[in-house]
C-alpha cells in the first residue's frame, strides 16, 4: 500500500494512492475506514489507479477544531474528497464508489461538482434522510462515544453490518470489521453521526445525477435493503441521459466489498472499464 497525505483546507487528510491508469476512487463507511477496500484496492490497481481515502477524523485523517462538537456534514466531506483529487492532480472526471456513509458523500460529490464525475457506484446506502427516531440515535451515539472517550459505542452496530451467512461461516470478517470499528476515535464517530443526522434527502435531486451509475447492494442489507435502493435507481434514470444499473451480490449484507469481495470487485471493474471505454 501506498498511503500519501496532504493539507486541504487546514486539515491533514490521508489516502492510499496505488497502481496506475484511469482513477477509481473508493469512500469507506461509517465508523470505518480505507482498509475496508483492501480487497478492492489489490485487485483493482493493475489496471486502475485507485485512490482510498480515509474520511476526515478516521483512520490517518484529521479532524478540524470543532467537528466533532459540530458534526461534519455530507458536504463537507465532499468538499474534502474534491481537495484530495486537486492535490493529487486528478482532474480527469473519476469513478467514484461510496458505500453507506461514503455514498452520502458520493451523492454531494456528484451534485455539487458534476464535471468531475465520470461513473457514480452507490453501495449499500440511502437518498433519504434519517427519520426522527434514528436521527436520535445517531446523536445519541455521538455523546455516548465522548463520554466513553472511544469508539465502542458504536460496536452496537455490528450485527446489522454483516449477513448472517458471513458472521456463520466466516468469522474472520466479523473480527476485520471489529478491530477497523475499535481503532477509531471518539471524536470521529461524534463528528460522522452528528453530520449524518442533519444530511438532506437527496432524492429529489437524483435527477439532476447524468453521470452513468451503478448501484450495488448486499441481498441481505438490513440497512439499505435491496427494494429501497431498487427505488433510488429508478430516480437516478430519471435525468434519461445516463446508464443506470443496479446489481445484487449474494452472500453478503451491509459490507457487500468485505463479505463478497470477488463479486462486488468483478462488478465494479466492469463497469469501470465501460466508463473509461478500456
Amino acid at each position: 500500500m501506498a498511503q500519501r497525505q496532504f493539507n486541504v483546507d487546514g486539515v491533514r487528510l490521508a489516502c492510499e494512492d496505488v497502481g496506475a491508469g484511469p482513477p477509481i476512487v473508493l469512500l469507506h463507511g461509517f465508523p470505518l475506514d480505507h482498509t475496508m477496500w483492501n480487497a478492492q484496492i489489490a485487485a483493482l490497481q493493475s489496471n486502475f489507479r485507485v485512490i482510498a481515502p480515509d474520511l476526515r477524523g478516521f483512520g490517518a485523517s484529521q479532524l478540524a477544531e470543532g467537528d466533532a462538537e459540530n458534526g461534519v456534514g455530507m458536504e463537507r466531506y465532499a468538499a474534502d474528497v474534491i481537495g484530495l483529487l486537486d492535490s493529487l492532480q486528478i482532474s480527469e472526471p473519476v469513478v467514484l464508489a461510496g458505500l453507506s456513509m461514503g455514498g452520502y458523500v458520493a451523492w454531494q460529490v456528484a451534485l455539487r461538482w458534476p464535471d468531475r464525475i465520470r461513473g457514480l457506484v452507490p453501495c449499500d446506502t440511502r437518498a433519504v434522510a434519517d427519520a426522527d427516531e434514528p436521527r436520535a440515535a445517531r446523536f445519541k451515539m455521538a455523546e455516548a462515544a465522548m463520554q466513553a472517550g472511544n469508539s465502542s459505542p458504536a460496536l452496537a452496530m455490528m450485527p446489522k453490518l454483516l449477513g448472517a451467512e458471513t458472521r456463520e461461516q466466516r468469522p474472520e470478517v466479523e473480527a476485520l470489521l471489529r478491530a477497523m470499528i475499535e481503532r477509531q476515535t471518539a471524536e470521529a464517530v461524534a463528528a460522522a453521526q452528528r453530520g449524518m443526522a442533519r444530511r438532506e434527502d437527496v432524492r429529489g435531486k437524483l435527477d439532476k445525477i447524468t453521470a452513468d451509475s451503478l448501484c450495488i447492494v448486499g441481498a441481505e442489507d438490513a440497512i439499505s435493503p435491496p427494494a429501497e435502493m431498487h427505488e433510488f435507481a429508478a430516480l437516478l434514470a430519471k435525468s434519461g441521459d445516463d446508464d443506470v444499473r443496479i446489481t445484487e451480490i449474494d452472500h453478503a449484507g451491509h459490507m457487500t466489498p468485505m463479505e463478497n469481495p470477488a463479486a462486488f470487485t468483478a462488478a465494479v471493474a466492469a463497469f469501470a472499464k465501460k466508463c473509461y471505454r478500456l
